[in-house]
């Protein structure tokens, strides 16, 4: 079953200049090769209201218009097949698209890679990557562990000794992280115990309950349960500390530098998109990610910006997909 919602709303002419100065509702973006004019922006969304990448599509249009670089922004919900049925959608009306950024990211590189959709990121453009959930391990507050040391070392005598877990199937993006801590404590990702929960509720009970013991999830999804004391976080999949729990060591500083893991979320055009429009859009993202209005949804949302556009988008895309193939490949998943 598919869904097709479309909200979105046009803000006043007042409300759009308020803060912005000169800023106007149709912004004109000058890149090297020539003047492209975004009058609107309809942002397409392959899953739930009130998922991810919905809420990023949704915080993003509301960035913008509180900001004063675009009034006409609209959000669409088509959803279906993981996914795919927007991306289709995408591909196959690409010369009706060109005012529409669809919202993905690691999700399409994990999905093709299990083929689970014939559709890769390289049949879209990418446009630029907005911000990434940093992952996080957690155990309950009457965990035996209390560093994260102790529990790779238990992992490294036992491979089988925690009972890890996510908010995700196996093979999915949870599992992913799990299979990377694993793999670079040195001990084998198929041999772990991972339990797949439907959902990070769903796992956070699991771990509070005492069936599960380490609990693998996008931090920001448990801050709740760690300022209140319910669950320990023991470490970011992350190369720095994030200012939301500014207490929290990284992988790094854990001796795992390589265990990183990120959930990120990137705008993608239509194939065949002018890559002056592209660089228009990207542009736009650049200058809203330097705006009051961003970091005020940024920080209630606990997001951690990551933007990145042009070769290096490239580049990390071509790197996120070998390194889950890698980890698919270890877990017996894809040949």
């Amino acid at each position: 079953m598919t869904d097709h919602r479309i909200t979105g709303a046009s803000v006043s002419r007042r409300a759009v200049l308020a803060g912005g100065g000169a800023v106007a509702a149709t912004l004109a973006l000058n890149t090297s090769a020539s003047a492209e004019t975004i009058d609107r922006l309809h942002f397409l969304v392959g899953f739930g209201a009130g998922g991810g990448f919905d809420q990023t599509a949704r915080g993003t249009m509301e960035a913008l218009q509180k900001s004063g670089l675009m009034a006409n922004v609209s959000v669409e919900n088509r959803t279906g097949a993981g996914g795919s049925i927007a991306i289709a959608h995408l591909i196959e009306t690409a010369p009706r698209q060109q005012n529409t950024l669809m919202v993905n990211g690691t999700s399409i590189v994990i999905r093709s890679l299990s083929r689970e959709f014939n559709q890769t990121f390289r049949d879209v453009t990418l446009v630029n990557a907005i911000t990434s959930e940093i992952y996080g391990v957690l155990v309950a507050a009457n965990s035996p562990y209390t560093d994260l040391n102790q529990m790779t070392e238990a992992l490294r005598g036992n491979a089988r000794a925690v009972r890890l877990a996510g908010g995700s199937p196996r093979g999915g993006i949870d599992h992913m992280a799990a299979a990377k801590y694993a793999k670079e404590a040195g001990v084998q990702p198929r041999a772990i115990q991972y339990i797949a929960y439907d959902g990070g509720g769903r796992a956070l009970a699991g771990l509070l309950g005492g069936e599960a013991q380490a609990l693998f999830m996008p931090f920001t999804e448990a801050l709740p349960q760690v300022r209140s004391g319910q669950v320990r976080l023991l470490a970011l999949m992350s190369d720095k500390r994030s200012p939301d729990v500014p207490t929290v060591p990284t992988m790094g500083e854990k001796g795992l530098p390589k265990a990183l893991m990120y959930n990120m979320r990137a705008f993608m055009a239509a194939p065949g998109m002018a890559p002056a429009r592209v660089n228009a859009f990207a542009d736009l993202m650049e200058r809203l990610i330097a705006t009051p209005a961003w970091e005020e949804v940024r920080a209630r949302n606990a997001w951690n910006t990551f933007f990145l556009r042009g070769p290096a988008l490239a580049t990390f895309f071509e790197t996120h997909e070998k390194e889950l193939r890698e980890l698919l490949t270890e877990l017996g998943f894809i040949g």
